[in-house]
């Protein structure tokens, strides 16, 4: 996870040393095709004319976390062979987030690049971190026992889990230039997961995981010469 996001920024970074750039940061949300929720983000980004209606971009999104909405159990054992009860059933949720590095090409209709209203329509390709992780209640499903302390989980239960994968996409969106200010921009893309691969079973479970996923996103755009 760490070494995705320092690959991120590291690109990022080598964008930034052609003669103009430009930098960008807002919000978003995520849903995939039959998954139960979606997911809101935070993204930065950096975008590079390479002529007056085409460009390169790249961004990271992290998707904070969600949790399933479909409640799982689990057993839980006592440290102390006098503790009583001996087991116990323990609640959990799964949760998951995004973390997302985005590259890819966009040409312009309308004006320009870096003047009024335009549309802009183009090509991606994502690098996907999902985090999925178990949420485990504070008490057993009785509610009268703090288990924590006392008890343990079997030591073959996997708490949490990655899945990395690799979509391609499509992107279509609008944006408008104020003279001297920047831009604000809006723009939604479809993605699809062409390469997965999971860490451990308890990745695999994930309910709110899809081949299939559009993301919406709006924001402002700084230009610098």
């Amino acid at each position: 996870m760490k070494s995705l996001i320092l690959t991120s920024f590291l690109f990022l970074a080598s964008l930034c040393s052609f003669s103009q750039v430009s930098f960008d940061g807002g919000t978003g949300f995520l849903k995939g095709f039959g998954a139960t929720k979606g997911f809101t983000n935070l993204h930065l980004g950096v975008e590079i004319p390479r002529a007056t209606d085409q460009s390169i971009y790249g961004r990271f999104s992290y998707y904070f976390p969600v949790s399933e909405p479909t409640s799982l159990s689990t057993s839980v054992t006592a440290n102390n062979m006098n503790t009583n009860p001996y087991n116990l059933i323990v609640n959990y949720n799964r949760s998951t987030n995004y973390s997302i590095f985005e590259g890819g090409t966009r040409r312009y209709i309308g004006n320009d690049y870096d003047y009024g209203f335009s549309g802009y329509s183009g090509t991606n390709f994502m690098i996907i971190v999902n985090k999925v992780k178990n949420n485990y209640s504070k008490y057993d499903a009785s509610g009268s026992i703090d288990w924590q302390n006392n008890y343990s989980l079997s030591p073959s239960e996997e708490r949490e889990g990655t899945v990395l994968s690799i979509a391609l996409g499509l992107q279509a969106g609008v944006k408008y230039t104020f003279p001297a200010i920047g831009t604000m921009y809006a723009d939604l893309s479809g993605q699809y997961v062409l390469l997965g691969q999971a860490s451990n079973q308890t990745a695999i479970s994930s309910g709110l995981l899809s081949n299939l996923f559009f993301i919406f996103n709006v924001g402002f755009r700084k230009d610098l010469y």
